[in-house]
């Protein structure tokens, strides 16, 4: 089958790269410039060798298939161990552990998080910049023309025989909105509608001629402030300090998400980190704010993986929200869409 997925995070590149493996022809369609969704790097503004994994700062599981996969890429160079776990601000000083969260192995990306995703595009035909806005079912063609038409926002199309939305729920569900047949999303569209999100802004900070604090990353039970990741404890970024700072997500939605001034929310950020991590905090020589629209489902579906279409016609909806909002899940919501595909179609390879 020719397939056709929708988004280049991990769920997607996972179905593709196994799908390809098996011997379908993959193209994956993502409308930024980058690879890998959340697991997403940025560089400072003036010296790409300093990198922030602004996304997920790390790679950790439970499942022997995901821990096969961080294997893999730690066998490749891709992931390294950082830490068996992180600090914790419990309101009033740092400790060593967070006393609710058992001690697990974490991994990072010494090259940035984005190198993960970069890696699995190598068996996919990746088409980035390529903003899909809907799709056209064309019928049982008998085999002269495939069944689907993948509608471009360039005006250009695709013909695929099958179709994998791998993208955060609410863009799955403008798609949906956007096929000329609804008829065959009909039994899921309300479910799809009905996941929400945490929205979350990301604060890089780089400091000068600062020390390098023993702690890996911390989380923190704090109104603004959820995640302080030590970026220079992954890669040297040229002998600075550099952190990455995650929101939370009701700080974030009491904002006016779309319309709040960077300056706003870097400078509320930086409050909090100062009462956190100490007044040498708010005294940083470089910044930038990442807002994440879709950070982090907030209702999740009960099973891997969403199945529609029509027997010579298949749709699939795969992502993180399906049984959790890991990186974790997001893989074996990808993993097990392509097995059963891999099964179910193995005679139109």
């Amino acid at each position: 089958m020719l397939i056709g997925i929708i988004g280049a995070g991990l769920s997607g590149l996972v179905a593709g790269r196994r799908l390809a493996k098996a011997g379908h022809e993959v193209i994956v369609f993502e409308k930024s410039n980058g690879f890998g969704g959340r697991m997403a790097t940025r560089y400072d503004n003036t010296d790409h060798d300093i990198k922030f994994d602004h996304g997920c700062p790390h790679l950790a599981g439970n499942d022997p298939r995901f821990k096969e996969f961080i294997q893999e890429m730690t066998e490749k160079g891709i992931v390294k161990p950082w830490c068996d776990g992180f600090h914790f601000w419990n309101g009033e000083q740092i400790l060593r552990r967070h006393p609710e969260r058992s001690a697990q192995q974490f991994y990072y990306a010494h090259g940035g998080m984005n190198e993960v995703g970069k890696y699995l595009s190598r068996w996919v035909d990746v088409r980035r910049n390529s903003r899909v806005i809907g799709f056209t079912y064309l019928g049982d063609k008998k085999g002269k023309k495939k069944p689907w038409m993948i509608n471009l926002e360039d005006f250009n199309v695709v013909e695929v025989d099958a179709i994998i939305v791998a993208t955060p729920a609410v863009q799955a569900y403008g798609l949906i909105e956007n096929t000329q047949d609804e008829t065959v999303f009909r039994s899921i569209i309300k479910d799809i509608d009905s996941v929400t999100y945490n929205p979350k802004f990301s604060l890089m900070l780089t400091y000068e001629g600062e020390a390098i604090p023993e702690w890996e990353g911390m989380y923190c039970n704090d109104n603004t402030i959820h995640w302080v990741g030590n970026e220079s404890s992954k890669r040297d970024n040229k002998g600075k300090l550099t952190l990455v700072c995650h929101s939370k997500g009701e700080f974030a939605r009491n904002h006016i998400f779309e319309s709040t001034s960077d300056e706003v929310i870097r400078t509320e950020m930086v409050l909090a980190l100062r009462k956190i991590i100490g007044d040498w905090a708010g005294r940083f020589d470089a910044s930038q704010i990442r807002r994440w629209r879709y950070s982090q489902p907030r209702n999740y579906f009960d099973y891997d993986f969403v199945k529609a279409g029509y027997d010579n016609a298949p749709v699939a909806i795969v992502g993180d929200y399906m049984k959790g909002g890991s990186l974790e899940h997001a893989f074996l919501s990808g993993f097990e869409l392509a097995e059963y595909w891999i099964h179910e179609y193995a005679n139109h390879v």
